[in-house]
């Protein structure tokens, strides 16, 4: 029996799998260092503004519990929410509205330049570089990385976020809305991700293909099996290929 050919092979993975969609946090990037980073900056930035504001955790803490009692949805929207907590506390300082307002937009822009400043796993860049030469790529994220301002935007086609469709991971909205977008079927798309019950069960719950990421940080809570499991994100070309191969 003749081997089929890699372009062969090529074809059978296009016609199984078409799109493969990532989460980010923890994922492609660690995210802690990220954040903490990016808190010191926006921090700094606060006391050099308004040296007698006093913007620590209990500071944010309350003004959170006040934002989200007056909007409790706007708790997974971490931009709004993030650059609401900065009003509140500049207004409790100023008596000019419109100042704590610019201030605000001020501070939020600068936190999410510092949040966007991320060290990649290794290997990210090589596998994104390797699959998108056979796949669509995307990303599906409950965060608010840009990751359009990152060098490795150039191999994702979409972005799916939960501020914009309104709901987040494991909401299956969010995993629909790619669908959409993509206009594949859910069988032909494959999710990656880090988080059991955000990530895999979410995707799972549509019918997607799953990959799970290991986060040893993170017990295995979900409720679904995923259909792959990688120690590392530059693993996950072969996984691909073991999900084709059956």
């Amino acid at each position: 029996m003749t081997k089929p050919t890699q372009e062969q092979r090529k074809k059978k993975a296009e016609e199984m799998i078409k799109v493969i969609g990532f989460d980010l946090d923890d994922t492609l990037w660690d995210v802690m260092p990220v954040i903490k980073s990016a808190e010191k900056k926006l921090s700094d930035w606060v006391l050099s503004k308004i040296p007698e504001v006093r913007y620590g955790l209990a500071e944010i803490k309350q003004a959170r519990e006040k934002i989200l009692f007056k909007d409790p949805a706007i708790g997974f929207q971490f931009t709004k929410m993030r650059k609401a907590i900065l009003k509140e506390i500049f207004e409790s300082h100023l008596k000019d509205p419109r100042l704590a307002e610019k201030l605000s937009q001020e501070g939020i822009e600068i936190f999410l330049k510092a949040r966007s400043q991320v060290e990649l796993f290794p290997g990210v860049e090589q596998t994104l570089e390797t699959l998108a030469n056979q796949y669509e790529l995307g990303v599906i994220t409950n965060g608010n990385a840009d990751i359009k301002s990152m060098k490795i935007s150039k191999y994702f086609s979409f972005t799916i976020s939960a501020e914009e469709v309104g709901a987040p991971k494991p909401h299956e909205e969010i995993f629909l809305a790619a669908l959409q977008q993509t206009k594949v079927d859910k069988h032909e798309f494959v999710y990656v991700g880090d988080d059991m019950v955000n990530d895999i069960d979410g995707a799972k719950n549509v019918g997607m293909i799953t990959v799970w990421k290991k986060n040893y940080a993170r017990q295995f809570d979900g409720n679904t099996i995923p259909d792959k499991i990688i120690d590392r994100i530059d693993a996950l070309p072969r996984a691909i290929q073991e999900l084709i191969s059956g």
